[in-house]
């Protein structure tokens, strides 16, 4: 299945409808989408890491490696959820499982799009900034297109509602299991 991936991301970068159906007709096996989301997450950590101890410290260098798998996987967790029940709320059709398969498939793209980045960083630093901006525009997206294409939406109007409601909702319980924690947010502290 692995084998597969390659040419679907590059599918992707063409006809993104395509390749989410493509994706969704697969048969990926139920028992190994957490796991290969987890592997998602730890990956890009370890990736960050990486890339602040060789060109300095980002905002997330403040939490220790396994806080930020922890953060990563509960914020990705609740943004699967969340892109499932909004899109369902507003007529969608799409699983729980398919948003979860192709919130694996984007970040499997994202990811060596990330490696790519942190590489043109080390080699060609002018270019990479322009990279980071090529690679947001491309997971909005890809992103937008995945969502249409779970819920069965003909409009990406109504997938762009859909990831706004569903960014939202993931922002705001991050805001309070953060709060909760004790993590004091920069900011807001201070309203």
């Amino acid at each position: 299945m692995l084998n597969q991936f390659g040419p679907i991301a590059v599918q992707a970068l063409k006809e993104p409808r395509e390749a989410a159906t493509t994706m969704l007709s697969m048969g990926v096996p139920r028992q190994a989408l957490w796991p290969a989301f987890l592997l998602l997450v730890v990956l890009s950590v370890i990736l960050m890491s990486v890339s602040n101890a060789t060109s300095g410290p980002t905002g997330a260098a403040i939490f220790s490696p396994f806080a930020l798998v922890g953060m990563s996987a509960i914020a990705g967790a609740a943004s699967v959820f969340a892109v499932f029940r909004v899109g369902q709320l507003m007529g969608g059709t799409g699983s729980f499982e398919e948003a979860l398969l192709l919130t694996v498939f984007l970040q499997g793209i994202i990811f060596v799009g990330q490696v790519i980045e942190v590489f043109l960083f080390f080699t060609l630093t002018p270019i990479s900034s322009l990279f980071s901006i090529v690679l947001l525009v491309l997971t909005f997206w890809l992103n937008l297109n995945f969502i249409a294409t779970l819920h069965g939406f003909s409009s990406l109007g109504r997938a762009f509602v859909v990831l706004l409601l569903a960014s939202l909702a993931v922002a705001v319980v991050l805001g309070i299991a953060m709060q909760m924690a004790g993590v004091e947010l920069v900011g807001l502290s201070n309203v």
